[in-house]
C-alpha cells in the first residue's frame, strides 16, 4: 500500500504543486486596472482612490481625486486592452493600456485610451497618479 502511494498519489501531488505559478505582472496589473476602472464607472471614487499609491494618499485626499475623474461619468465603457511591463525579473513598472468609449452629449459616443503607470510597492502593484493634477 505505501508503494502504491509513492508511485500513483506522489506523482499526481506533486505535479500539482508544479503546476500552480505565481501571476505574471501583466495580469496582476490588468485585474487591478479593470477593478479600478470598474469602481470609476460605478461612482465608488473611494474605491477607485484605494487603487493609487500610498505616496498620492499621503497628499492628496479622495475629494481632490474624485474631482479628477468626475468625467468617469461620461463613459459608456472602459477595459484594460493590454498591459505592458518591463523586461527583466524584477518588473517594477507596468504600464495599462484602458480603452473607454466616452459619450458626450454634442457627439457620438467615440473610444479613445487611456495610459495608466502602475508601479509594485511592497509587493503591491499601486495606480501613480502625478500630484497636483
Amino acid at each position: 500500500m505505501h508503494k502504491l502511494f509513492l508511485f500513483v498519489l506522489l506523482p499526481a501531488v506533486l505535479g500539482a504543486c508544479a503546476a500552480i505559478q505565481p501571476e505574471s505582472p501583466e495580469s496582476v496589473v490588468a485585474e487591478r486596472a479593470q477593478q479600478r476602472i470598474d469602481a470609476l464607472m460605478a461612482r465608488d471614487y473611494e474605491g477607485a482612490y484605494a487603487f493609487t499609491t500610498p505616496g498620492y494618499r499621503t497628499t492628496e485626499g479622495v475629494i481632490k481625486y474624485t474631482s479628477r475623474w468626475a468625467g468617469a461619468g461620461n463613459w459608456v465603457s472602459a477595459s484594460v486592452i493590454e498591459v505592458r511591463c518591463g523586461d527583466g525579473e524584477l518588473v517594477q513598472k507596468c504600464e495599462a493600456l484602458v480603452e473607454i468609449i466616452y459619450d458626450d452629449p454634442r457627439f457620438d459616443p467615440f473610444p479613445t485610451t487611456l495610459g495608466e503607470d502602475w508601479l509594485l510597492i511592497d509587493g503591491k502593484w499601486y495606480l501613480y497618479q502625478n500630484i497636483g493634477e
